[in-house]
């Protein structure tokens, strides 16, 4: 039996005209149903009008999804979900009955334009059926038995064909090896779908040497955010009444998940949101390795959380959609954590903020006094008039400098002359309650480095996160030297 059109819709819109960030129309699906396609034409213009589409079922949940990667012109966005096939962005399995949502997402929408909509079903029966919707993509995996903690490099930010990157996930995957990788997030745009296909690629074998944690970057018209270790979709749709950032922030943490704002400083994807506070974000993305100087502005507002009290992550992210591009080659910045090589060791230690960022140097901070020491994203307490010791472990490759910021100001910086590993240790005798971290940055040959000391993305090899200090009594610090 052929499929039959159930809608078609042409309109011609006007930003002056739009309040919106979605057009959904909605379609009752009668029982019976074994395939929809969604089909969508108009007029891309780069960065003035590009749309996206999507199916949601009657529960809200994403069925099928496609976005419209590639150069400006006439546009067709398709994809067709059934019983037992669906394409790439969708969730097979059978079309429950009831109201389904058919959704138009205005990403760009500076400029106005034209688009035909067109919905087709055909009845069930027609190809092979699956017995239910992989609504978590897969089940939250059983413990692994527990290893010991070391430091793994990964790659946080990553796009596949399930959104809008150019590689198959295979093809990922390989470029995940080839940079030396023992952890990625595939974050596609949206959906859950590519969990389903990763988790059969690891039971393949595929995955050997990678830890693949279960990701999705959040894209709303507002800012983009990476949600991490999640076992179900969330709900990435916050731009309409009734489900907001926080909404979804609370879903992720009810998973013991993580939430990462991305690129917060880029152009129409920068972080503009305010239906949230900083204490629903867990990561911010520091280093973007496409980001150039916007990088800059990221750990500035970085150092502004930091000195609020808000304990955030730095990590960074390639944002790799082309892995055979120079630009998008994944290893040229990465994040590194102490964890257990596992999904939940991963998590946890992004959360606990035990990680620092690379771009091919070593950079691992510690504290010590006499009441305690710690690592990166722990705290130690200090008494009126008792130093704290900070120790940094590097391993550079190139002569460098060390700079050491305490509460966001800069506070030490020391040359480190050759490549190689090194450590150095620095005391500060009338320390202040808050937090210290350091970055190590490329040496200049420029007689006037030392005077200007320009550290910036440009000379970056690496920046830890913070150690944090806590104010005791003097009374309470004799109770931890006995």
């Amino acid at each position: 039996m052929s499929s039959r059109r159930v809608l078609r819709e042409t309109r011609t819109i006007d930003p002056a005209s739009i309040t919106e960030q979605y057009l959904d129309r909605v379609l009752a699906l009668p029982e019976g149903v074994g395939t929809l396609r969604v089909e969508l034409d108009f007029e891309k213009v780069t960065d003035c009008f590009q749309l996206y589409a999507a199916a949601l079922d009657p529960d809200g949940f994403l069925r099928g999804h496609v976005q419209c990667p590639g150069d400006p012109g006439p546009r067709r966005l398709s994809f067709e979900v059934g019983e037992g096939h669906a394409d790439l962005g969708c969730h097979p399995g059978p079309l429950p009955a009831g109201e389904w949502t058919i959704r138009i997402d205005l990403d760009r929408f500076t400029q106005g334009g034209s688009y035909e909509l067109r919905v087709y079903v055909a009845d069930a029966g027609l190809r092979g059926a699956v017995t239910a919707v992989a609504r978590t993509g897969v089940e939250r995996e059983e413990p692994v038995p527990s290893s010991s903690p070391t430091w793994l490099r990964g790659e946080l930010h990553s796009h596949s064909l399930h959104s809008d990157g150019s590689a198959d996930l295979p093809a990922l995957l390989d470029a995940a090896r080839a940079a030396g990788l023992d952890f990625l997030a595939v974050s596609d745009h949206f959906t859950s779908s590519h969990w389903a296909e990763l988790a059969r690629l690891e039971e393949q074998g595929a995955a050997e040497g990678l830890v693949l944690l279960r990701s999705i970057e959040l894209t709303s018209h507002f800012g983009h955010a990476n949600l991490h270790g999640l076992s179900r979709w969330p709900g990435t749709y916050v731009d309409a009444d009734g489900w907001d950032f926080a909404d979804a922030a609370r879903d992720v943490h009810a998973q013991d998940g993580l939430v990462g704002v991305n690129h917060p400083f880029s152009g129409r994807q920068a972080w503009r949101r305010d239906d949230h506070t900083w204490d629903d974000v867990d990561l911010l993305e520091i280093d973007n390795f496409g980001q150039g100087a916007n990088n800059d502005a990221a750990v500035g507002l970085w150092d502004r959380l930091l000195g609020s009290g808000h304990r955030v992550t730095g990590v960074a992210g390639t944002d790799c959609h082309h892995p055979q591009k120079p630009e998008h080659r994944m290893g040229q910045v990465t994040t590194v954590v102490r964890a257990e090589r596992s999904r939940e060791g991963i998590i946890g230690a992004l959360r606990a903020g035990e990680a620092y960022v690379s771009r091919g140097a070593g950079l691992r901070l510690s504290a010590r006094t006499d009441a305690g020491e710690c690592g990166m994203g722990g705290t130690v307490p200090v008494s009126p008039g008792r130093p704290v010791h900070l120790d940094v472990e590097l391993d550079t490759p190139r002569p460098a400098v060390l700079f050491i910021l305490r509460g966001g100001l800069l506070w030490h910086m020391e040359p480190v002359e050759a490549a190689g590993p090194a450590h150095i240790r620095v005391t500060d005798p009338r320390p202040l309650p808050g937090h210290y971290r350091a970055e190590l940055h490329a040496s200049s040959d420029d007689p006037y480095f030392w005077a200007s000391c320009n550290r910036s993305h440009a000379s970056s090899l690496a920046v830890s996160n913070p150690v944090w200090v806590a104010a005791t009594s003097p009374r309470e610090a004799e109770r931890h030297s006995a």
